[in-house]
């Protein structure tokens, strides 16, 4: 997926489409490829709008956000990905934070925003959890890395572990 501008960067080009709008429409302006590159002028315009749209709506990530926010971020993000993501609610969700599906495909997420390595049990939750909801398939986010026993664990049950940071990437991670 191609990086998206820096909000400097992006300020920057509209103001060099715009300085070149306005250079076209001075000079060019009775002839036809001034209209063409008056055209071109706002359709760059345009281009940059949608991109700073998208990176003020795109979700952050905080570190001070708390376990609950956090399972909200990772819907959100989830969402952003043309997932249809909705947040469990907070007891008795039997080890599920987000239920998510797109096209048929349904998975459940645990959200862990730890300091420490994550442990089997968010592991054995999740695989829990699979069965529970009938999903496909189970992910555990976290903000940290994941212990080697976790590791070995989820890969013989086939959860996904990811970094909170990785979570862009699950459609691609998913297919493995």
């Amino acid at each position: 997926m191609p990086r998206r501008p820096e909000p400097s960067s992006a300020i920057a080009a509209c103001v060099a489409w715009i300085l070149f709008f306005l250079v076209a429409a001075g000079f060019f302006w009775p002839r036809a490829p001034g209209l063409a590159c008056m055209g071109l002028s706002f359709a760059g315009l345009l281009h940059l709008a949608v991109l700073s749209y998208e990176e003020v709506t795109q979700a952050k990530f905080d570190e001070d956000m708390s376990p609950i926010e956090f399972e909200h971020y990772c819907a959100q993000v989830l969402r952003e990905m043309k997932w249809d993501a909705r947040v469990t609610q907070a007891s008795g969700d039997q080890g599920v934070d987000i239920i998510a599906d797109k096209r048929g495909r349904r998975i459940v997420v645990q959200c862990k925003k730890y300091s420490k390595p994550v442990g089997n049990r968010a592991v054995q939750e999740i695989v829990a959890a699979i069965a529970h909801v009938d999903a496909e398939r189970g992910v555990v986010v976290a903000t940290c890395d994941y212990t080697p026993a976790a590791q070995r664990l989820a890969a013989s049950n086939d959860v996904l572990l990811l970094r909170h940071t990785e979570l862009r990437k699950i459609d691609r991670l998913l297919t493995r």
